[in-house]
């Protein structure tokens, strides 16, 4: 029995976010059977014969995840069209832990939907629960949405009552990816099946934490007193240089011990053009290189990406960049520009110290905020990548952070280890095999960074080293964890935020302000 993913229609999206997961998949050319694929995935755009093949699928024995559109036409039922802005899943749903799904597109729900509440009340999501109707049925098509480039001011739940916002991808790729695994999870489970992917961090470990820094227009002052309070805890940290405002500085980077350096920018700006977002890069990489320092990563000013600027960061060679417009709270995703491949996305949690100092928090606050967001990337296993700038100091809170980090024994990686990694286990994903209690391994990597996360149907677990032959009864499981709940409140970061116009008119007098210095 090959635990593989079968993949019908557009294949791309699909692809992107089984690589991310870590699970094996093909293409379906000729046949779809239940031995060779113990899940098939379907986009809208499948055809006659293709609805055809799933309908035997199902009656074999297969398990299928598509969308409402997809699920009406091979069960020949109406659908509901409706404008949706976010879902989020019901008490009692097996994908509790997903949290608000941000799509802001049009929706199809089911007549027999079962969960995944939407913005108006209704549901929207079918989850088969006979024994031939093994299929979800999303309201939206998850290989479509996650190549969504939309941008849009975000408020973020905080246990305070303001509530910290950063204009961030509108749609919530993360949230997806991690619904899409859940799904899976839980159709292989139906099927009777192990659940099987390459885990998403070296050595088991249930998370890792990278620290980023943008060193906006940071005083030297600024930027040795941070270096002093990371050198202090240990940790190795990521600097995104701000090659114009710094270009005195650059000796300061080449001493700093154990750290990356990143290119920021030159002019602290995005353009919405390919030939002037590659001059401000290169620029930038010209100051770099002359303090001889070689810079792998790249993130840009206020996270802001755009095709022109994805062109530039593959052009100018980067191993990796992180623009929370594109994605944010996620696991490493391959960009998607028009024509191709773009350069590794890592994602980052958008708020960060600056944003907290804007609606008032003082440090106790701000402890509270980053503990809710450390809570829930602990329970749901997610990256922990926050980011900081010389100048917004509140090192107090970043001793506590780095406390917090040591006490719950989460690694610390630069993000280019995490990226180089990642690119490492995405290229090893390997071939899975269940037959007689044991799961097969081929195409494995050596390397003993490498595990997987195992899964059985009566809710134990296991994240053990790869090897080519794993057997089940020899595994020492434990129960899974319990699922991060989302708290009573949580929704009102969907509801207006009243100070959104007012901060950003302050910061624009703010930014005029420093403009008028330099």
């Amino acid at each position: 029995m090959h635990l593989k993913i079968g993949i019908l229609g557009e294949q791309d999206g699909w692809k992107l976010l089984l690589e991310q997961i870590g699970i094996p998949h093909v293409v379906v050319t000729n046949t779809l059977l239940p031995d060779e694929f113990s899940v098939a995935v379907v986009s809208d755009d499948i055809n006659d014969r293709e609805s055809e093949m799933l309908r035997q699928y199902l009656t074999l024995g297969g398990a299928v995840l598509c969308s409402t559109k997809v699920y009406a036409r091979i069960r020949q039922t109406t659908v509901q069209s409706m404008n949706v802005d976010y879902l989020y899943p019901t008490s009692d749903s097996p994908f509790r832990s997903v949290g608000v799904i941000d799509v802001y597109t049009q929706c199809q729900l089911a007549w027999n939907a079962n969960d995944l509440r939407t913005n108006r009340g209704s549901l929207g999501a079918h989850v088969g629960t006979r024994s031939k109707d093994l299929v979800i049925a999303l309201p939206f098509d998850p290989a479509s949405l996650v190549f969504d480039r939309r941008t849009a001011i975000k408020s973020f739940y905080s246990p305070e009552r303001r509530l910290p916002f950063e204009t961030v991808s509108l749609v919530s790729k993360g949230e997806i990816r991690e619904l899409v695994s859940c799904c899976l999870e839980f159709l292989h489970h139906r099927r009777g099946l192990p659940y099987v992917h390459l885990w998403h961090f070296p050595n088991g470990a249930r998370s890792i934490f990278c620290f980023r820094i943008d060193t906006d227009y940071g005083t030297n002052e600024q930027i040795e007193e941070l270096s002093s309070t990371i050198h202090r805890n240990g940790i190795s940290a990521t600097w995104f240089v701000d090659a114009k405002s710094q270009e005195k500085s650059m000796k300061f980077f080449k001493e700093i011990h154990k750290q990356e350096i990143g290119v920021h920018c030159y002019e602290h700006q995005t353009f919405p053009d390919y030939e002037r977002n590659i001059q401000n890069i290169r620029k930038a990489q010209a100051v770099l290189h002359h303090a001889k320092l070689e810079a792998k990563g790249f993130a840009a000013p206020f996270g802001m990406w755009n095709e022109e600027l994805g062109r530039a960061i593959v052009e100018c060679g980067f191993e990796y960049s992180s623009e929370f417009s594109y994605d944010y709270d996620d696991v490493p995703v391959m960009s998607r520009l028009e024509h191709g491949e773009g350069a590794l996305q890592v994602p980052i949690h958008p708020i960060c110290i600056g944003s907290l100092k804007r609606h008032g928090y003082n440090d106790a606050r701000m402890m509270r905020y980053f503990g809710s967001v450390i809570q829930r990337r602990l329970a749901t296993r997610e990256p922990m990548i926050f980011y900081h700038h010389p100048r917004d100091g509140h090192h107090t809170v970043l001793d506590w952070l780095f406390q917090e980090m040591r006490q719950n024994r989460v690694p610390i990686k630069t993000m280019n280890e995490y990226a180089r990694w990642w690119k490492m286990r995405t290229a090893s994903i390997p071939e899975f095999r269940y037959t007689k209690g044991n799961v097969h391994l081929r195409g494995v990597q050596r390397d003993r960074s490498l595990y997987v996360r195992i899964t059985q149907p009566n809710g134990t677990e296991a994240i053990i080293p790869t090897s080519k032959q794993i057997v089940l009864e020899a595994i020492r499981w434990s129960s899974k964890p319990a699922p991060w709940v989302m708290p009573d409140e949580y929704l009102r970061e969907r509801r207006l935020n009243y100070r959104v116009q007012l901060v950003r008119g302050l910061d624009a007098v703010t930014n005029l302000i420093r403009r008028n210095k330099t």
